[in-house]
């Protein structure tokens, strides 16, 4: 008996770690079922952020509908934002969801769903200072010292196109550019449209926003390469949810003032 059972081990332990595996989330051979992990840097007011221990926001919003759709359970994995396309590409988290814009460079690592939004970087300034830049090109030319945030598609903006800027200055996160602002340590902040519409509603009284943006962003949500089950449902979801209203919904909920741009994906 013992013989047998040493003789049937291997094929065991074999068949134990084939169904194991079979069953991790995000594996893209398992099923689509169980748990989404989404992977969020919540620092991103509106569109992704934490009010105690409660995760809000534009994307929190698309990932528990997006997670109903799939009849997965939710769960929002907090992650510093340069170790997002890692945590996915390893296969810690299934999907990110976080504001991302598409870029040629982060299409090299990984594949983006169709885009739910259209975005643009904009400008941040003291509100005393706003007779100053009548134009684009005035804020472009201004020896000012221009507050960004590390890594992002803005300040690789600010360091090609702000040849005149006496310091560019990288900050953590966009919620970090208020008060350097009012105390005049940085003149002028580039970055996200919704990010900067977010920190003037929270100091009407100081800051003001430049409305006219510099470029035009796409932001979508990334997933693994190898995972085209998972791309192709979420493709179907967005589709359908721009043809019902409910990304119009969202995202006018969270960004009022999209609601005559031209930023919003009609």
């Amino acid at each position: 008996m013992i013989k047998m059972v040493l003789k049937l081990l291997p094929i065991l332990c074999l068949v134990c770690l084939t169904g194991c595996a079979s069953v991790q989330p995000g594996d893209p051979s398992g099923p689509r079922e169980g748990v989404l992990r989404i992977g969020i840097t919540p620092d991103y007011p509106p569109m992704i952020f934490k009010t105690g221990e409660a995760v809000k926001g534009v994307e929190a919003d698309f990932g528990n509908l997006l997670a109903k759709e799939l009849k997965r359970m939710p769960q929002f994995v907090e992650l510093p934002w340069d170790q997002l396309i890692p945590a996915l590409i390893e296969g810690k988290i299934d999907i990110i969801m976080s504001g991302m814009s598409i870029t040629d460079a982060r299409k090299v690592r990984v594949d983006f769903a169709e885009p739910y939004m259209k975005s643009g970087l904009m400008t941040l300034m003291r509100g005393e200072d706003v007779p100053k830049y009548p134009t684009l090109q005035s804020l472009k030319e201004s020896f000012t010292t221009v507050g960004v945030v590390r890594g992002t598609t803005g300040e690789d903006f600010v360091r090609k196109n702000f040849m005149q800027a006496q310091q560019i200055i990288a900050l953590t996160r966009a919620n970090d550019a208020a008060y350097p602002l009012k105390n005049q340590r940085i003149d002028l902040f580039v970055h996200d449209g919704p990010s900067i519409a977010w920190l003037v509603s929270e100091n009407e009284a100081d800051l003001k926003g430049f409305w006219e943006p510099w470029n035009e962003e796409f932001l979508g949500w990334a997933v693994n390469r190898g995972d085209k089950e998972l791309l192709v449902t979420v493709n179907s979801v967005i589709r359908k949810w721009k043809q019902d209203g409910t990304t119009k919904e969202i995202l006018t909920r969270w960004l009022p003032y999209l609601k005559e741009s031209r930023l919003l994906l009609r």
